[in-house]
């Protein structure tokens, strides 16, 4: 009676190889559902970062054509901007002279960029008086076609030529 109760019990331990699936499974879906979730989270993170990077490189590119004495204009998609400067050498536009200006800063997707009430991609120019009309830039997680009606995470960088600041976008 002893050896059959010992070998039974020897049946009965361990785990089928369906019972590891399932919980493969499961652990799966809950890693994919907690990816989602974090990666809508830093949506918002995300456009507060490319916002105040653009304030910050439109301030650096102001000061390098009050410097220079030479005007820069920021290039600018959806998907991403650079700045270039005037070569009166050349009589034609370049990459601008600090590297930080002259790279292409692409942003990542769904992240996109605007300017308030325009929809044309004309490059902005950045004059050495630092003189200027007033532009509002809107970093949003969603297609911008109107402020109004966008939805998702946003930003704005207001910039009136001489200085530019980021705040989160109202009603958001």
């Amino acid at each position: 009676m002893q050896v059959l109760r010992t070998r039974r019990s020897c049946q009965d331990s361990g785990i089928t190889l369906i019972e590891m699936l399932v919980v493969l499974a499961v652990i799966g879906v809950a890693t994919g559902a907690t990816m989602l979730g974090v990666n809508a989270s830093d949506r918002s993170s995300r456009a507060q970062s490319e916002a105040l990077r653009l304030a910050n490189n439109l301030s650096l590119a102001v000061d390098e054509a009050m410097v220079t004495g030479t005007p820069l204009a920021l290039t600018w998609d959806q998907e991403g901007y650079s700045f270039v400067t005037w070569s009166a050498v050349e009589q034609d536009w370049r990459a601008a002279a600090p590297g930080i200006l002259a790279a292409r800063h692409t942003l990542r997707s769904p992240l996109q960029l605007a300017i308030d009430g325009n929809d044309n991609h004309d490059p902005i120019l950045l004059a050495p008086s630092g003189l200027g009309s007033p532009i509002s830039f809107v970093f949003s997680s969603a297609a911008v076609s109107d402020s109004a009606t966008s939805n998702g995470a946003g930003w704005i960088v207001n910039f009136d030529g001489f200085s530019a600041s980021a705040k989160a976008k109202e009603g958001m």
